[in-house]
C-alpha cells in the first residue's frame, strides 16, 4: 500500500501564570488504496516557462514611468532579444516594452532609463547602451542552433591551439568554441577582387571562434594562427566597450594590453603584413 505521514506539531495551551506544552499527538497516517493511489499519478508540464517576472519590481518601474510621464502608463517584460526597448504612445497611454534585465537594474541605469523613455534623453540613452553591452549575456537565443564545429584542418588543429592558449595565458578559463570557418567568396562587390581578408571572428551569442579556413595551409605558421585564435580569446573576454558619446569601441585599451602580451606579438604582426596579399588570393 501507498502511504502518506504527517507528522502533527506541538500544541501550545493557556493557562494561569503562563503558557504550557500540550502532550504531543501520535503521528498520523493517511492509507490511500493501490487502485486508488494509481489514479493519483502526477503529470508534470512538458516545459517550463522560459520568463519569470518579478511582479513586485515590474510594478515598482512601471510606477517610476508614471511618475514622469503625464498620462497612463502600460509596462510589459519581454525575454526578445532583438527589441531590447520599444516603447509607443497614443492617446496619451505610454506603452512600454522591455527586456527583462532592467528589473534589476541600478537606481542610476534605472532613473537614466526613465529619462531616456520620457525624453529622449541622449546622455540618459548613453548609460543604458552601456547597460545593455554589459549584460548581453542575458539576451537569451530563442531557437537554440546547433553549430557544428570542424577544429581538424590539413595542417592545423585548432583544438589543440586553443587548448594551449588557454592554459598558457588565460589559467584554462576560456569557456568558448572554436572551428574553421565557411569558405567566402573570393571576389566582393562587381565582382571585383577583395582587398581585406577577416582572419577570424567571434560570436558572443554562440561563444564559438571561427577562424578562415585559408590559415589552414602548410606555409602559414603555427604561431600565426596561434596569434589569430588568441585575439580572438579576447574577444570572448573583453567585450566591445561603449565610450563617452556612444561610440562603440571594439578593443578596449585593456584588450590591446593583454594582446601585447602574446610570445610572438611582433612576429606576428610583421609576418601578416607581409602575406596578406597571398592570403587574399587562395582565400
Amino acid at each position: 500500500m501507498a502511504r502518506s505521514a504527517v507528522r502533527l506539531a506541538n500544541l501550545w495551551s493557556p493557562r494561569r501564570g503562563g503558557l504550557a506544552v500540550a502532550r504531543p499527538l501520535a503521528s498520523a497516517a493517511i492509507r490511500i488504496p493501490d487502485k486508488v493511489a494509481e489514479r493519483l499519478a502526477l503529470v508534470f508540464p512538458s516545459a517550463a516557462p522560459s520568463l519569470f517576472i518579478h511582479e513586485g519590481a515590474r510594478q515598482a518601474l512601471e510606477r517610476r514611468l508614471m511618475a514622469a510621464h503625464p498620462g497612463q502608463v502600460v509596462l510589459s517584460i519581454t525575454d526578445n532579444r532583438q527589441s531590447i526597448i520599444s516603447h509607443t504612445q497614443r492617446s496619451g497611454v505610454l506603452r512600454v516594452r522591455l527586456h527583462h534585465m532592467f528589473l534589476d537594474a541600478p537606481p542610476k541605469v534605472m532613473e537614466a532609463l526613465v529619462r531616456y523613455i520620457t525624453r529622449g534623453d541622449r546622455e540618459a540613452s548613453v548609460r543604458v547602451g552601456l547597460y545593455i553591452d554589459e549584460n548581453g549575456y542575458r539576451l537569451a537565443r530563442r531557437r537554440p542552433r546547433k553549430v557544428p564545429l570542424h577544429t581538424k584542418g590539413k595542417h592545423h588543429d585548432l583544438l589543440a591551439i586553443f587548448t594551449d592558449l588557454s592554459a598558457r595565458y588565460f589559467g584554462g578559463g576560456v569557456s568558448a568554441l572554436i572551428t574553421w570557418g565557411k569558405r567566402a567568396r573570393r571576389t566582393g562587390a562587381a565582382g571585383r577582387p577583395r582587398k581585406a581578408i577577416r582572419l577570424g571572428s567571434y560570436s558572443g551569442h554562440e561563444r564559438v571562434i571561427r577562424i578562415h579556413p585559408a590559415l589552414d595551409r602548410a606555409w602559414v605558421p603555427r604561431y600565426f594562427v596561434a596569434f589569430v585564435v588568441y585575439h580572438e580569446m579576447l574577444h570572448h573576454l573583453f567585450p566591445p566597450a561603449r565610450q563617452e558619446g556612444g561610440r562603440r569601441v571594439l578593443h578596449p585599451a585593456a584588450f590591446v594590453a593583454r594582446e601585447r602580451e602574446f610570445r610572438n606579438f611582433e612576429r606576428a604582426i610583421e609576418w601578416e603584413r607581409r602575406n596578406t596579399g597571398r592570403l587574399l588570393r587562395v582565400s
